[in-house]
């Protein structure tokens, strides 16, 4: 390791908040080796360590680390939808810093089951979710896995560990901003051009609204509890337009086997705010208000905001995608 290398591995090991840093490379021995003297030196400050990587990751770390305050844990606890890795991660980080003690994570990018953009958008959002937890996050990027989408996984990273030590990502961009990138064709769904199963203009009453959506929902791919799920935060986003926005407040639903799509327009401005939803809007009372965008959020797989095609307002899209047993 450079002499300037050591310098800025120093204060990232120095820094109190959160430090997300990015190792390009398979999850496998090559990466354990570059990865374990910073996590053996967290060690030997104190610090707890926690792998929920690949086998072929955390083998060989475990090899070189040893049992002593070194935790394993399970990838899918800190994957799926954004907003439930986001919530995995933060119940992950408090459950085990103990005593002000600064926590090593070591994850890969082939943890979620969901593919490359639901990976991206946790990896943005924990930047600014996790900014004041004490947390150093080794994440290995695989440029195999990744393939055209390995430079924003990078600009995702404000730090990169490199066989030089520890340095400054010229690439890395704000969270908003990657996220902005995920949706940049927030146009209308190819679904849009077909007919929906349900459509409600102006909507007047959102208890014959949830009925409505409950029934066209019975015969499609979701299952009960994910069709539930997904009325609830139809309601969300439709009673959030009724209050914030201008009516009228127009429902389109579409079925397929593909995926679910229904999208809600009112003729406001609506907003342009990435990071807004990502938490509960008062912690985890659930009895206070503010919470619609937060569990709208956990209900889907992707939610965007576009102006209308006339330019006379707006639309919230929700997709969800049937899960499927391989």
């Amino acid at each position: 390791m450079s002499e300037s290398a050591g310098v800025q591995g120093s204060a990232v090991a120095g820094a109190r908040g959160y430090v997300h840093v990015a190792q390009l490379g398979h999850p496998g021995p090559g990466s354990a080796e570059l990865l374990a003297p910073w996590l053996q030196q967290g060690l030997a400050d104190g610090g707890t360590v926690v792998l929920a990587c690949a086998p072929d990751l955390r083998d060989p770390l475990l090899d070189r680390l040893g049992g002593d305050r070194v935790h394993v844990v399970d990838p899918g606890d800190v994957g799926g939808r954004a907003p439930d890795a986001i919530a995995g991660h933060t119940a992950l980080v408090d459950r085990l810093t103990v005593g002000g003690t600064r926590l090593h994570l070591v994850t890969d990018s082939g943890r979620t089951s969901l593919g490359v953009p639901a990976w991206l958008q946790t990896e943005a959002l924990l930047n600014h979710v996790l900014a004041d937890r004490s947390v150093a996050h080794y994440c290995v990027v695989d440029p195999d896995h990744l393939g055209a989408d390995t430079d924003r996984a990078l600009s995702c990273h404000p730090w990169s560990l490199t066989a030089d030590g520890m340095v400054p990502n010229p690439g890395r961009k704000d969270p908003a901003e990657v996220l902005r990138s995920l949706w940049s064709s927030p146009g209308p769904d190819p679904l849009e051009a077909t007919t929906p199963t349900l459509e409600v203009e102006d909507v007047g009453s959102l208890r014959q609204l949830r009925r409505a959506l409950t029934a066209s929902l019975a015969d499609g791919p979701l299952d009960a509890d994910e069709a539930e799920d997904l009325v609830l935060a139809i309601d969300e986003v439709v009673a959030n337009a009724a209050e914030h926005g201008v009516p009228p407040v127009d429902v389109r639903l579409w079925v397929t086997q593909q995926r679910v799509l229904c999208a809600v327009a009112d003729r406001g401005h609506g907003f342009d705010e990435p990071l807004a939803g990502y938490g509960p809007a008062h912690g985890d009372d659930l009895s206070v208000g503010g919470m619609g965008l937060w569990l709208a959020r956990r209900a889907v797989d992707r939610m965007t905001t576009a102006p209308l095609a006339d330019g006379d307002g707006c639309v919230v899209r929700l997709v969800v995608d049937p899960r499927r047993e391989d």
